[in-house]
C-alpha cells in the first residue's frame, strides 16, 4: 500500500510548478518536460507519467523536483488531505527519508521511530518538537495535529481514557487519606508502557488529578444527601441542582485527563525552563517584554522552544516575550507540573477587579531608542528586595551597557533604565556585572520528581 504522503502527490501541481517557474529574478522561466527530466536525472516520459497520473514520484524525487521549480516539497500535494496526514506522511511529503531527517535532528533511528510510530518524544529535548516542525518546513500546530495522527497515538488516548476511569472507579471512593493509584496498579503499569515514562512520574501526576475528581465526587455526594435528606424543601432543590452540576464538571474534567496526559508529554519542560515560562505569564501589562537577565541563566533560554517563548534583542539587550502557545501550556499544566516539582514557584493569578492584587506588582520601563515597553515581573522585584540590605534605590545590570535602576517608596516601584558601562569597563567574562546578575539571581534548578525511576 502506498503512503498516503505519497499517494497525495499532485500532478497537476507538478506541471503548473513547471510551466510557471520563475528564475530567482523573478522572470519567467519555464521548464520543458525534458529538460526538468535532465535536471533531476529522469526521463521527458517519466516527467510526463508524473503529471498524467500514471507514476507517483519517491520522497527524494520529489525534493528534486521542488529545489528546481523552486518551490516546497509541500507544493506539489494536494493541499485538501493535509488534516489526515500523520508525521510519516508529512516526512514523505517533505522529500525526505527517515535516515535524512534523524541525521538532522541528531537523533537515533530508534528514536526517531518511537516519534513516528508512537509519537514518543525525547524526555530530555525540550525543543524537540520546535527541531522537528523546522526540519519538515511546517507550523507547530499542524505537526501536533499530525502526531494526533499517528494510529498509534489514536488507540493510545482511546485506552488511556479506560485506563483513567477504571483508576477512578478504583481508588476516589477508597475510604481514608488520599494516596493515589498504587505504583503496581497494571492501569498504571500500562500507562508508563503507552507514554514511555517512568511509573512514578505516572502515578504523581494522577495522584494530583485523580485527587480533584475525589474533591468533585465528595462535594457531589455532599449535596446529594441534602437533596435526599433536608427537610427544608428549597433547599433540596438548591442541592439537588448543585449534585448535577458537581456531577457534569466530574465528568467533564475526567474526560480531558487523556488529551492533557498526552499534550504534557509531548510538551513537558525541565524545571528550570518551567520556572521561566512562570515569570513571563505573569508579566504585566501583556505584550510587554521581559530582559533575559531577569529569567533564567543563558543555558535556560537557550532550550526554551519558540513556539512557547519569542526571543529578541533591543540593541545588546535580550528580551523574551510569552506566545499564545507558551501560555496555553502554562494555563493546561501547571498542576502537572506541581505534582512532579512541588517545590517550584507556581503562577500567582492574575488580579481581577473583585479581588485586587496581592503582592508586589510588575514595572514597567521603556529604554532608550526603543518603542516597546519592558516589564520587570513582581517575582523578581520581590527577590531583588528580600535578598538585598537598605531601601533602594537598587541596579539591576541587564545588558553590558543598560542599567535599571529601581526605586520602591511608599507607593508603586517604579524602575528606569540608563545607557550605561559599569565603570567605563569591559568586564571578562567571569566578572560580568551581567552574567553574575543573572547567576545570583537564578540558581540551578536541579530538583527532580520524588522517586523518579
Amino acid at each position: 500500500m502506498m503512503a498516503r504522503g505519497l499517494a497525495d502527490f499532485d500532478p497537476q501541481a507538478l506541471y503548473l510548478h513547471r510551466a510557471t517557474r520563475v528564475d530567482p529574478n523573478g522572470n519567467p522561466a519555464p521548464l520543458s518536460a525534458a529538460r526538468l527530466g535532465e535536471l533531476v536525472g529522469a526521463s521527458k516520459a517519466q516527467i510526463l507519467a508524473y503529471e498524467n497520473g500514471h507514476r507517483t514520484p519517491d520522497p527524494a524525487r520529489i525534493r528534486e523536483l521542488a529545489e528546481h521549480l523552486g518551490v516546497r516539497s509541500i507544493d506539489l500535494m494536494k493541499q485538501s488531505n493535509q488534516e489526515s496526514w500523520d508525521l510519516a506522511d508529512w516526512r514523505r511529503a517533505s522529500g525526505l527519508t527517515a535516515k535524512e531527517l534523524c541525521e538532522r535532528l541528531g537523533i537515533s533511528p530508534k528514536s526517531y521511530r518511537r516519534l513516528e510510530q508512537q509519537g514518543i518524544v525525547p524526555a530530555r529535548r525540550p525543543r524537540f518538537l520546535d527541531d522537528v516542525a523546522q526540519a519538515l518546513g511546517m507550523r507547530s500546530a499542524k505537526l501536533d495535529r499530525a502526531i494526533s495522527n499517528i494510529p498509534d497515538v489514536i488507540e493510545r488516548r482511546r485506552e488511556t481514557t479506560a485506563i483513567v476511569k477504571q483508576l477512578a472507579e478504583t481508588y476516589i471512593h477508597r475510604p481514608g487519606r488520599w494516596r493515589g493509584p498504587d505504583l503496581d496498579d497494571p492501569g498504571l503499569v500500562r500507562l508508563s508502557v503507552l507514554y514511555g515514562r517512568p511509573g512514578q512520574r505516572i502515578r504523581r501526576i494522577l495522584a494530583k488529578v485523580l485527587g480533584e475528581l475525589r474533591l468533585m465526587a465528595a462535594r457531589r455526594e455532599r449535596e446529594q444527601i441534602i437533596a435526599d435528606f433536608d427537610p427544608e424543601p428549597s433547599r433540596q432543590l438548591k442541592a439537588a441542582q448543585a449534585a448535577r452540576q458537581w456531577e457534569e464538571v466530574y465528568h467533564s474534567e475526567m474526560a480531558r485527563i487523556p488529551s492533557l496526559l498526552e499534550g504534557f508529554h509531548r510538551s513537558a519542560q525541565p524545571p528550570d525552563s518551567w520556572q521561566a515560562l512562570v515569570a513571563l505569564s505573569e508579566a504585566e501589562p501583556r505584550g510587554a517584554w521581559v530582559p533575559s537577565t531577569l529569567l533564567g541563566r543563558p543555558e535556560t533560554l537557550l532550550q526554551l522552544p519558540p513556539s512557547m517563548v519569542t526571543q529578541q534583542r533591543f540593541g545588546d539587550l535580550e528580551a523574551a516575550q510569552l506566545t499564545p502557545t507558551g501560555a496555553r501550556h502554562v494555563s493546561s499544566y501547571q498542576d502537572f507540573y506541581t505534582a512532579l516539582y512541588p517545590g517550584l514557584r507556581r503562577p500567582r493569578p492574575r488580579p481581577t477587579r473583585r479581588s485586587g492584587s496581592s503582592g508586589w506588582p510588575s514595572t514597567v520601563f521603556t529604554i532608550p531608542g526603543q518603542l516597546e515597553r519592558f516589564t520587570v515581573p513582581a517575582h523578581a522585584l520581590e527577590r531583588l528586595v528580600l535578598r538585598s540590605t537598605g531601601t533602594g534605590p537598587w541596579d539591576i545590570w541587564l545588558s553590558p551597557t543598560l542599567r535599571l535602576t529601581i526605586n520602591h517608596g511608599a507607593g508603586r516601584p517604579t524602575a528606569t533604565a540608563h545607557e550605561d558601562r559599569p565603570d567605563g569597563k569591559t568586564w571578562p567574562p567571569e566578572q560580568d556585572p551581567v552574567a553574575l546578575a543573572a547567576r545570583q539571581s537564578h540558581p540551578t534548578t536541579t530538583q527532580e520528581p520524588a522517586n523518579e525511576q
